[in-house]
């Protein structure tokens, strides 16, 4: 099976209901795209809401951050990559970055640090087995990635 390096298959564009009273792409939408990406790369490493759901756990943000680099307006074509930054035990930090795709330019760039918590006990879990194994796999594969230079400035795993 091949691993994408980086997973890049969020694709969409600016929509009239995205745009703020400056014209171009309000801060809210970024979040929203971001956030909405996110599904399609957590399918990826095995970490969607139903997988999830069926090991009884469920994924907390701990912390997130954003960086906007250059605007985008109505009708912008929009590619959002995905990179598995770090992971442990409970706890996986991603990179997106938004591409804005007809002029091809970087528009703003999220990184997040979220944690698998049990629905019983609402405390943090272990991921089972066989997505710690997926998650390893795509560790190996996105390490051939450059880390991108915004990559820990705002989040992190700390380590002992």
């Amino acid at each position: 099976m091949s691993i994408a390096t980086p997973f890049a298959e969020f694709r969409t564009e600016v929509l009239e209901e995205h745009v703020d009273h400056n014209g171009h792409m309000g801060i809210r939408s970024y979040t929203r795209l971001f956030d909405q990406s996110t599904k399609p790369f957590y399918r990826f490493l095995g970490i969607s809401r139903e997988n999830l759901n069926a090991h009884g756990g469920t994924i907390f943000a701990l912390q997130d951050t954003a960086w906007y680099r250059q605007e985008v307006m109505l009708g912008d074509p929009l590619l959002v990559t995905s990179q598995l930054i770090d992971h442990d035990h409970s706890k996986v930090v991603s990179f997106m970055t938004m591409h804005q795709t007809r002029d091809n330019y970087v528009a703003a760039s999220f990184e997040i640090i979220e944690i698998l918590i049990s629905q019983e006990t609402r405390k943090p879990k272990a991921f089972p087995d066989e997505i710690a194994q997926r998650l390893k796999e795509i560790q190996a594969a996105h390490n051939t990635l450059e880390r991108p230079k915004l990559s820990g400035r705002g989040v992190g795993i700390r380590r002992a």
